[in-house]
C-alpha cells in the first residue's frame, strides 16, 4: 500500500494508511502512526468519513457566512462612524450548521481594537437601547440576554481578516474563542467541540498557523492546542 494508492481510494481504513506511511517512511511506532494521521485531519488533509473510515480531501472550500440583517446593520454602522478601526463581527446562529443543538436566539459579538472599544459601545448603545453589553461576565450575559443582543469585546492583533468583508470573522477566528475565550467557552457547551471542529475540518479549507497565532495572541496558545489535539482525536477515533 503506497500513499499513491490512498489517493485513488474513495475512503480508506486507519491500517491503510499505517501501512502507506511505513511503506514510505520504514517501520515506525504505532504513537507516530498515529500523530502522522491526525496531523493530516488538522491540516485538512485527510478527512474523516464515517467510523475508521478516511478519505483524501479535494472538494474543501473557503469558510462564507450570510450574516443575518441585524449584524449587518451593526456592521454598517460601525464602519459609518469609524471607518478606519479594525473590528470583527461574529453572530452564534452562525455555529447552527456545525451543532447538535441549535442555537434559538441569537447574539451579535462584536470585537474591536482596545483603545476605541468605548467609543464604539457609547454609539452602539444610543442606536441600540437595551440591547448593548460590554465586556460581560457569563453571569451578566444570562441575567440580561434578549434576542439579537450586542455584545463588544477587545479584538486581539492577529485576529484573522474576513475574505468577502474585513469586519466579518473566518472560521479559524471561530474555532480559537469558542474554546478558549471566556464567555463563548461558557455559551457553547463543550459537548459540541467535537462535532464543530469535524465537520469544519472536513467541509472546510483551514489554516491551523493563523489559528495558532491568533490564540497565542490571546494569551491561550496552549490551550487552544490542546483542545485542537483533543477533538481532532476524538474526530478520527469516531
Amino acid at each position: 500500500m503506497t500513499f499513491d494508492q490512498l489517493s485513488e481510494m474513495d475512503q480508506f481504513t486507519r491500517r491503510d494508511y499505517y501501512d502507506a506511511y511505513i511503506s514510505e517512511h520504514g517501520d515506525r511506532t504505532h504513537n507516530v502512526l498515529d500523530y502522522a494521521l491526525r496531523k493530516e485531519i488538522a491540516e485538512g488533509t485527510i478527512v474523516h468519513v464515517g467510523r475508521n473510515q478516511y478519505t483524501y480531501s479535494n472538494a474543501k472550500r473557503v469558510y462564507s457566512y450570510v450574516y443575518s440583517e441585524q449584524a449587518r446593520y451593526v456592521a454598517e454602522d460601525i464602519q459609518q462612524e469609524y471607518p478606519y478601526i479594525d473590528f470583527r463581527v461574529f453572530e452564534l446562529t452562525q455555529l447552527n450548521v456545525f451543532v447538535n443543538h441549535l442555537f434559538a436566539h441569537n447574539t451579535i459579538f462584536v470585537s474591536v481594537e482596545n483603545d476605541v472599544i468605548d467609543y464604539v459601545f457609547d454609539t452602539l448603545r444610543d442606536k441600540y437601547p437595551g440591547r448593548i453589553m460590554l465586556k460581560p461576565k457569563a453571569d451578566e450575559y444570562y441575567r440580561y440576554l434578549v434576542d439579537d443582543q450586542i455584545v463588544i469585546q477587545r479584538l486581539p492583533s492577529e485576529s484573522p481578516k474576513g475574505i468577502e468583508e474585513p469586519w466579518q470573522s473566518r472560521l479559524e477566528k471561530i474555532l480559537v474563542d469558542i474554546t478558549v475565550d471566556k464567555l463563548l467557552s461558557e455559551i457553547v457547551s463543550e459537548s459540541e467541540y467535537s462535532s464543530i471542529f469535524t465537520q469544519a475540518f472536513a467541509r472546510y479549507l483551514i489554516d491551523t498557523g493563523a489559528m495558532i497565532r491568533y490564540a497565542n495572541r490571546k494569551g491561550a496558545g496552549k490551550k487552544f492546542r490542546e483542545c485542537l489535539n483533543r477533538y481532532t482525536y476524538m474526530a478520527m477515533e469516531g
